[in-house]
C-alpha cells in the first residue's frame, strides 16, 4: 500500500515522535511505501516548554520536514503531497490538530484518514476541545489505541468508527537486565514534569517510606513543565531533599537503558492518564512498576504480576504500593517484560484498518 504518515518524528523529542518512527518503521518493514511528512515548528512555545528538537537525533529516513503550525499553506502543500496515498496516518495528540488535519485532509482530495490516537482529549478539556474533537474524530476511517479506555473515549467523540485497540510496545529498544544491589532502593520517575504525572504525589509517597524505615532513593529525571525550584522548595518542604535527586531537562534516548538498568522500581503516579510511553520501556527492561488506577494504566501493569496497582492522588496508598513491591521486588522484576506485543503486530492493526476501507 501507499502510505502518507503525518506526525512527528526525530529528531523531534518526544515520546510521540518515538512512536511514529517505530511504527512507520514496522509499516515499511512489512512492505509498505509510507512517505512521512512532518513538522518543521510542531508547537508554539507555550505548549512545548524548551527545545523541541533534539540537536543529538538523526532525521528520520525519508521525511519532509516542511509544515508549520502557524502556516496553513503548509499544511495544504502537505495534503497534496498525499492525493495519491491509499490513505492517510495522522497523529491524535491534542484537538487544536483537528484544523491542520482538515486542511490536510482536503489538500489530499478526502483520501481515507486513520488516526493514531495517544490522547482524544486533554486532561482538563474545555468546550473548545470537545467541538474540535467532534468535528474531526467522527471524519476517521478508523483509529488506532493503545487503550480500552482511549477506545472508549473515542468511540463516545467519533461514534462507530472501527477502532483497533493494541498494547503499547516500548518506543525504544532496552535491554533488560539484571536488578541492581540495593539496599538503597532506587526509585525512578520518568518523563516529562506535568501536573497531571503526579510527582508530589511521588514525593508525599517518598516521605512516608522513609518514616516508615524504607532506605529509598528517588530520581526525578525529565524536563520541567512547571521552574525547576518549585520542585526543589516542595522537596524541603516535606523533607525529603536528601532523598531526591533531580535531573532537570529532556533525557536522550541513548541514556534511557543505563538509567533504567540502575533503578529498582518505576513510579507513574499519575493523576490523570490515557496511557503511558515509559511503561512499556521499564517492563521490557525488566524493571516493575508501581502506577496508578487511571486511564490505561491498570491495562499496561498488571498487579501483583509486573508491578503494583494504587489508587491515584493519595500519597499513603502510593507509599503502601512501593513497599509492597520492594517486598516482591525479584517475582515482580522475573513477571516483567510479559508483553507479546511489536511494532509488527501494531503495524498489522494498522494495515487491517486501512484495508476495509479499500
Amino acid at each position: 500500500m501507499r502510505l502518507a504518515f503525518f506526525g512527528p518524528v526525530p529528531p523531534l523529542r518526544g515520546g510521540i515522535a518515538q512512536h511514529s518512527a517505530r511504527l512507520v518503521a514496522a509499516l515499511r518493514a512489512r512492505g509498505h511505501d509510507v512517505e512521512v511528512l512532518s513538522w518543521a515548528a510542531q508547537y508554539p512555545a507555550v505548549l512545548y516548554p524548551g527545545r523541541q528538537h533534539d540537536p543529538n537525533a538523526l532525521p528520520f529516513a525519508g521525511t519532509r520536514f516542511t509544515m508549520r503550525w502557524w502556516d496553513p499553506v503548509t499544511w495544504w502543500r502537505a495534503g497534496r503531497l498525499a492525493r495519491h496515498a491509499d490513505a492517510i496516518l495522522v497523529t491524535w495528540v491534542i484537538p487544536p490538530q483537528a484544523v491542520p488535519y482538515r486542511i490536510i485532509r482536503a489538500g489530499s482530495g478526502n483520501r481515507p484518514v486513520i488516526g493514531v490516537v495517544h490522547e482524544p482529549l486533554p486532561h482538563e478539556p474545555t468546550g473548545r476541545d470537545r467541538f474540535l474533537a467532534r468535528r474531526f474524530l467522527p471524519k476517521l476511517a478508523g483509529a488506532l489505541s493503545h487503550a480500552r479506555s482511549v477506545t472508549d473515549e473515542v468511540t463516545r467523540l467519533a461514534g462507530p468508527i472501527p477502532v483497533a485497540t493494541i498494547a503499547h510496545p516500548p518506543n525504544l529498544p532496552v535491554q533488560r537486565t539484571p536488578l541492581p544491589p540495593g539496599p538503597p532502593w532506587r526509585l525512578l520517575f520518568l518523563g516529562h514534569l506535568r501536573p497531571y504525572k503526579g510527582l508530589d504525589v511521588a514525593l508525599g509517597a517518598l516521605r512516608r517510606l522513609i518514616a516508615d524505615g524504607h532506605d529509598v532513593r528517588l530520581d526525578v529525571a525529565g524536563n520541567p513543565w512547571r521552574p525547576p525550584e518549585e520542585w526543589r522548595e516542595r522537596a524541603e518542604a516535606l523533607g525529603v531533599a536528601e532523598h531526591v535527586h533531580f535531573r532537570f531537562g529532556y533525557v536522550p534516548d541513548e541514556e534511557i537503558d543505563e538509567l533504567l538498568a540502575t533503578h529498582h522500581l518505576l513510579v507513574a503516579p499519575y493523576t490523570q492518564a490515557a496511557q503511558s510511553g515509559v511503561i512499556p520501556l521499564a517492563l521490557a527492561a525488566g524493571r516493575p512498576v508501581v502506577a496508578t488506577d487511571v486511564g490505561g494504566l491498570p491495562e499496561a501493569v498488571q498487579d501483583g504480576v509486573d508491578g503494583v496497582i494504587t489508587p491515584a492522588n493519595d500519597p499513603a496508598a502510593f507509599a503502601s504500593g512501593v513497599a509492597r513491591a520492594l517486598a516482591d521486588l525479584p517475582r515482580l522484576a522475573e513477571g516483567a517484560a510479559h508483553s507479546a506485543t511489536s511494532w509488527d503486530d501494531v503495524a498489522a492493526a494498522v494495515e487491517q484498518l486501512v484495508r476495509q476501507q479499500r
